[in-house]
């Protein structure tokens, strides 16, 4: 049923809300005619009701015609799953399904134990809802047990210290949203020392595509954390890589990380 829902599309959007990622796919990916799918019923219909078409279905478990869509949208939905064997499941459905290529995006889960030991905590960790904490590391490893070995990870919006609205004390009430000093518990102010961001974002290429580089510009303001390009390697091998390092034509791993 869903497979046949598909025709006329060029991408999918895996976990819809309110049609934001859709339009978003429009304006910066190239989409033309955009469907989501959500296990939520109440999503569904709240998307049919403002103008998009929307299905119902379990991203981890679809059985999808091979190459049905040029790309496939993730937006804020894998931190949703369960755990990181559900999210290993949806990007492999979303790889088969898509054509060209995926893009990922999330909460950035990298920094949780840094901050932790500050007496602090990014809002969206505390989220009941956020189930899976998915770190970039984490969703690195899953790429390449999957054979999928080109790809753009990026880290977007940096949070520069605690008095940042995204950062809470340890005492804050969970499901809070941004720090607000009028209702939530005072927090020291400190100026941090690792990276802290608000958002990772990534870009997986299935095979070549036109206009990749406005693909992995989508997201204005990004700092690029790791390109990987792993050509002719099997993936058995390739998710033995270590932590990315400049090597061959072949294995080519770059990481940046900014002032």
């Amino acid at each position: 049923m869903v497979a046949l829902a598909l025709a006329g599309y060029d991408f999918i959007d895996f976990g819809a809300s309110e049609g934001g990622s859709i339009e978003f796919a429009r304006a910066r990916l190239g989409g033309t005619k955009g469907v989501g799918i959500d296990i939520d019923p109440k999503k569904v219909e709240q998307m049919l009701q403002v103008g998009y078409d929307c299905i119902q279905g379990d991203i981890t478990q679809l059985d999808l015609p091979p190459n049905s869509v040029r790309f496939v949208t993730m937006s804020h939905v894998l931190e949703h799953l369960p755990d990181l064997g559900a999210v290993c499941k949806a990007i492999e459905c979303a790889a088969k399904v898509a054509s060209e290529f995926l893009f990922i995006q999330g909460p950035y889960f990298d920094a949780d134990e840094y901050l932790e030991g500050l007496g602090l905590r990014p809002f969206w960790s505390y989220w009941s809802g956020h189930r899976c904490h998915l770190k970039t590391e984490d969703l690195r490893s899953i790429l390449l047990d999957l054979g999928l070995e080109d790809f753009n990870m990026q880290v977007y919006n940096k949070v520069k210290d605690s008095n940042d609205r995204a950062i809470h004390p340890w005492n804050s009430p969970i499901n809070s949203h941004e720090y607000d000093p009028n209702i939530h518990p005072p927090k020291p102010s400190i100026r941090f020392s690792e990276p802290v961001y608000r958002e990772m974002v990534c870009c997986v290429r299935l095979r070549p595509v036109e206009n990749w580089k406005g693909i992995i510009d989508a997201r204005r303001e990004r700092t690029i954390l790791e390109k990987v390009v792993i050509a002719m390697i099997p993936a058995k091998l390739a998710s033995a890589v270590p932590q990315p390092i400049k090597t061959s034509v072949k294995k080519q791993l770059t990481r940046f990380f900014p002032n």
